[in-house]
């Protein structure tokens, strides 16, 4: 990933992870960016060139039409660790979220990894469905019941 392709990476995955937040009703709409911009903040200081992590763009012809981020060692646990993986609306269903995934494992392995783990918002189908048939397992599933006021 180049600086420039980062700055717009940055941006989008800002966009979607606030939105996804809001969407399962985690976080106010109204404090949903900021709230996004200090989580990516904190967890690339140094952006691109942040220490750790793996910033991976897919390309059709030169144009890049995808991105996955990846820590390299998941903070929390062993193995690496999938912040954000995403192809552009158009691109998407012809196997390049899989390339990325593939493309992923393969440095993870290579820098002595042994499993990736991530985390996939319930209502999101088609990525549920591009983990599931990579390989990845469920290993902790959240719920709520949203009560309602009358």
């Amino acid at each position: 990933m180049t600086a420039l392709e980062f700055a717009g990476f940055r941006r989008k995955a800002i966009r979607s992870y606030a939105a996804a937040n809001v969407e399962t009703g985690d976080w106010a709409p109204e404090d949903a960016e900021n709230r996004a911009a200090i989580d990516t903040d904190r967890l690339l200081p140094q952006g691109l060139d942040t220490p750790g992590m793996l910033l991976l763009v897919a390309e059709v012809g030169a144009r890049p039409v995808g991105a996955v981020w990846i820590a390299l060692k998941d903070p929390n646990g062993q193995g690496a660790w999938v912040y954000d993986i995403e192809i552009a609306a158009g691109h998407r269903g012809r196997g390049l979220g899989r390339a990325l995934l593939v493309a992923a494992e393969e440095v993870v392995a290579a820098n002595g990894g042994n499993s990736i783990g991530l985390n996939v918002f319930a209502g999101n189908a088609a990525a549920r469905g591009l983990y599931g048939s990579s390989g990845y397992e469920v290993t902790s599933l959240h719920m709520r019941k949203v009560l309602g006021s009358g």
